[in-house]
């Protein structure tokens, strides 16, 4: 699933997909605010800058409120809409101790008044050095990581208040980042190799260096391990990389299955394999494209076992290829030979249910689907993307064998109001996606949207003891057993346990609070059932719960 959320990531950048249009609503009303204080080692922080944001997506992310602190610490964000809001003191060296330096997910009602958003702020740790390479040049502008212990490498700094640019090399190889909290932590500088299976689009954030942990060596494993303390300056952090890490090349060329002749102008993408479980990792991709003879080069391939393949970002695409396995070991690889084969094509029409009105199905103009062909094992990634038309068709081709699951792209936002509910191929719901087989032509698909205003906003109260520790309590909504549509949507829930769903479309749904633990390097376990119960939606009508889950019977007390 991780790969499959990076490859749709790359789809939705490197495309060409349709602004999602809203529909027009009544202005909502303003007279919410949010208010707390905010504090430096337990005394008033005046003149502190406050924000609140307001995020659609991961691109569509806007200020909306603006205040700072009066002398004694105090805040007061006024002139909110309802709306789900992050709050934030734009102080860069601070955070909250055993958290991150912003309240994220604040869903807030019309009119509520909400406060104590506090923020106890302490002074980060700081980490700071220099990189240099063997010869003790300085490199500049390169990009130095800084990640607790447990975590990945590559999984980026945990500092919440930090733009990139502040973790990068000055013009005398030196680095100071701030703002951390305390705790241990690895500092590495340069590129992973592609065999840890990190995602690459076109070469963005990379680097010529093979990625070197503190105090200079190679093996993660045996990176010094630094302790941070509040407020402390760990200096003298100095990492030497070796030379710049060219790696090996792959050459190959790309033909047609049946016909042998060359395929000019296609992408290729290439992933890690591992060996152990033969799975690929997540799928690197560089922009390289095949000549006009089909002939393609990459560059910079670390030794490991690999898998090349075709990749159609951005493109027209009626082929799909198998991937081909080689390995590098100590020199460049020849004679890669990819055979692309014609793709499955499936076709279909979307409409919406119940609906009347040619504004709401307009709508459906706003989205952009996708078919994801889900495969085990060695394969290459498989999709399909198309626009819904005028008369509501959709035809998405270049397809391999397999289960298609049919989606929404959610770029720059997701589109409001409109959920795909069913999947049909001639009359015959397919819950597990539509079964392709290789070449072929699937047509009859009916694609079944409803289009809904409800929402539910509620809040959470626990009773009969406390939490397990390491679990969280979530709220989701889904069709009811009996439903001949299927919708399943996790609430927005904030740590006051106030959530909200919009956009729902009407009719009867059950309602489920869940106990749900995680812990770091364990296998995630199933949700508990703390409580559910049966609620009805209705267009343009908020419906508002208070829930109490009794944790001595897990049941609910009116």
């Amino acid at each position: 699933m991780r790969n499959i959320k990076r490859l749709l990531f790359i789809l939705s950048v490197l495309s060409l997909c349709p602004m999602f249009c809203l529909a027009q609503t009544p202005a909502k009303d303003s007279s919410a605010s949010i208010s707390g204080r905010v504090t430096v080692g337990g005394k008033a922080a005046p003149g502190i800058t406050v924000v609140a944001t307001a995020s659609n997506s991961f691109f569509d992310n806007k200020t909306v409120a603006k205040t700072t602190t009066d002398e004694e610490g105090n805040y007061k964000l006024s002139g909110l809409a309802a709306g789900r809001f992050t709050i934030m003191p734009l102080a860069k060296a601070y955070l909250v101790p055993g958290g991150s330096a912003y309240k994220e997910g604040v869903n807030v009602a019309e009119g509520e008044t909400i406060t104590k958003v506090d923020f106890p702020l302490v002074r980060g740790g700081v980490v700071t050095g220099r990189i240099t390479d063997t010869e003790g040049h300085p490199l500049i502008g390169e990009r130095v990581s800084v990640v607790s212990k447990d975590s990945k490498a590559d999984a980026g700094p945990q500092m919440p208040m930090l733009g990139v640019s502040k973790n990068q090399t000055d013009d005398r190889g030196v680095y100071r980042i701030y703002g951390l909290g305390a705790g241990s932590y690895k500092v590495s500088v340069g590129q992973a190799s592609s065999a840890t299976g990190a995602a690459s689009i076109m070469g963005m954030g990379g680097s010529q260096y093979v990625k070197t942990f503190y105090p200079g060596v190679q093996e993660e494993a045996k990176a010094t391990i630094l302790e941070i303390k509040e407020g402390t300056e760990v200096k003298d952090v100095d990492i030497s990389v070796g030379k710049p890490s060219t790696g090996f090349s792959v050459a190959g060329r790309v033909i047609d299955a049946d016909s042998s002749n060359p395929v000019p102008n296609v992408y290729i993408g290439h992933s890690s394999v591992n060996e152990s479980n033969q799975e690929m990792a997540g799928m690197n991709f560089t922009g390289n494209q095949t000549d006009a003879n089909g002939k393609f080069r990459l560059e910079g391939l670390r030794p490991g076992r690999y898998a090349v393949y075709t990749f159609a970002a951005g493109q027209a695409n009626s082929t799909y290829s198998e991937p081909v396995q080689f390995d590098i070991s100590d020199s460049d690889v020849t004679g890669i030979e990819i055979k692309v084969r014609r793709g499955a094509t499936i076709n279909g029409v979307a409409v919406i249910e119940n609906n009347s009105d040619p504004a709401v199905a307009g709508l459906l103009q706003t989205v952009n689907l996708y078919a994801y062909v889900q495969q085990k094992g060695i394969a290459a990634p498989s999709y399909g993307t198309s626009p819904i038309g005028s008369d509501g068709s959709f035809h998405m081709s270049g397809l391999a064998p397999g289960k298609a699951r049919i989606g929404i792209q959610g770029f720059p936002s997701p589109p409001q109001g409109l959920s795909l509910v069913r999947t049909e191929v001639d009359g015959l719901d397919q819950p597990e996606g539509i079964e392709v087989a290789a070449g072929a032509q699937v047509n009859g698909v009916r694609l079944l949207f409803a289009y809904g205003t409800g929402s539910i906003r509620g809040e959470v109260k626990i009773e009969g003891g406390s939490q397990p520790e390491g679990r969280s309590i979530g709220v989701i909504i889904r069709s009811t057993p009996s439903a001949s549509r299927r919708f399943n949507r996790q609430a927005k829930m904030d740590g006051r346990l106030h959530f909200v769903v919009e956009n729902i479309p009407p009719g009867t749904y059950e309602l489920v609070v869940q106990g749900v633990t995680s812990a770091a390097g364990a296998k995630p376990a199933p949700p508990v059932e703390l409580l559910k119960q049966t609620v009805t939606v209705t267009n343009g009508v908020e419906v508002k719960l208070n829930l109490v889950v009794d944790l001595a019977t897990k049941g609910v007390q009116p």
